[in-house]
């Protein structure tokens, strides 16, 4: 065994010596299919774990529930909210917040309920002359009214306000493909891709961001005019206070990630820059964006790109420099880290095999070590949570009969 390798082995051995394996944690509704779970900390240090659920009429609700021991064990689910129309797209997760003041924010998008279509005149009253049977031109079919929504909580989860709308513009149109964050000052930011008003082209987006101010949001502003159109967005505060916008730009159907950097809480941003280049081009959305997470370091980040060199899932340093690409049967990667440890996540299906979620540790501009996680047979879009002595990665499962459970396991 080379030197090189034999130091990666027994730094990753030393790592795991670190780490408390933890039992893994089912969570299981016989009356609904569960998605999307995500992995947050809370300012308490208590690990919590948020997911969806649909039922047979295709109600949607959110739940959380935490855990007193580091994700050993997690106590009974608490509602956030309940209702038709909820979005549960992977590109667009909801996402709970923890402030400083002690509040929780649940985000989550929304189709509002199309307006009820104006009545069609009597068909014997219709037409030139009011000949009969000679029908109206149908009304044109109301545009979609996708809001994104959210929920406080200022008693630890117990009760939650009436969903509102993050957007204080009226306008049906889409929005979507979002994330947020608390800044350094306790304010909230929100970033999302927006329809533009009057396009004639089939989907047609902006880049957009909202800022809370004592806790209201106040007008939105425009951050880039021509972006991808269905990639969802990473939003990150480093450690050095900055907030970060990791986005699919658009440069004449380039489709590369960039970065918008602001020093003052989202007040301003410097110019948008291209983190690293893969010169993709491609005629279309690849709905698949950035995910990126914050060491002492700098940022590290994540995306695919279908670029004819060197075509699948990467992560760069913070310097954009490549560490490694996955193969292109991976994907729903994820990124977390604890000070300078940093954990990659994805799922994939190898040739002849069941998909699982495998993982990754970087170690500088290395990846020190590949593997499975535990229990992770027919899982997907896992989610993870690296702790000061050990990593939680929480995924779902498809079991036999189809049916999507949740599971959190350590490794």
């Amino acid at each position: 065994m080379s030197i090189q390798k034999t130091t990666l082995v027994m730094a990753f051995l030393a790592y795991t010596i670190l780490t408390v394996q933890a039992q893994q944690h089912n969570f299981a509704n016989d009356n609904a299919t569960m998605a999307l779970p995500t992995l947050v900390q809370n300012p308490n240090g208590k690990v919590v774990l948020h997911w969806s659920e649909k039922d047979a009429q295709n109600k949607i609700a959110l739940y959380f529930a935490e855990s007193a021991d580091q994700g050993k064990t997690f106590g009974e689910k608490q509602l956030i909210y309940s209702e038709m129309g909820i979005g549960t797209g992977k590109l667009a997760r909801p996402r709970l917040l923890f402030k400083k003041n002690g509040e929780m924010w649940a985000f989550f998008t929304q189709r509002i309920n199309a307006p009820a279509a104006p009545p069609v005149a009597n068909p014997a009253e219709a037409g030139h002359g009011g000949h009969a049977g000679h029908n109206p031109t149908p009304a044109p079919a109301p545009k979609r009214d996708v809001q994104i929504r959210y929920a406080i909580s200022k008693d630890q989860g117990k009760t939650w306000s009436a969903p509102a709308s993050a957007d204080s513009d009226t306008s049906r149109l889409v929005r979507g493909f979002f994330d947020v964050a608390v800044l350094p000052n306790d304010e909230i930011a929100v970033v999302y891709l927006k329809d533009v008003k009057g396009s004639t082209k089939h989907e047609e987006r902006d880049l957009r961001m909202v800022l809370t101010k004592k806790g209201a949001f106040q007008p939105e502003k425009l951050l880039d005019a021509v972006v991808c159109d269905c990639c969802n967005i990473s939003l990150l505060v480093g450690k050095d206070g900055q907030l970060n916008v990791y986005y699919r730009d658009n440069n004449n159907d380039i489709r590369d990630i960039a970065r918008l950097v602001s020093k003052d809480n989202g007040q301003t941003f410097g110019k948008s820059e291209i983190v690293h280049t893969d010169n993709w081009e491609i005629k279309g959305c690849p709905h698949s964006g950035a995910v990126s997470t914050a060491t002492k370091q700098g940022n590290y980040v994540s995306w695919y790109a279908g670029a004819s060199k060197n075509p699948g899932i990467r992560v760069v340093d913070p310097l954009g420099k490549l560490i490694n690409i996955l193969d292109e049967s991976a994907q729903n990667q994820n990124l977390a880290a604890y000070d300078d440890k940093i954990v990659w996540v994805w799922d994939q299906s190898p040739e002849k095999e069941s998909k699982q979620v495998y993982y990754g540790i970087l170690r500088g501009t290395q990846v020190a070590e590949k593997g499975i996680v535990p229990g992770s047979e027919n899982g997907g879009n896992p989610s993870v949570l690296v702790l000061k002595d050990k990593v939680l990665v929480a995924h779902e499962v498809t079991g036999t009969d189809k049916k999507v459970t949740v599971r959190v396991s350590g490794i």
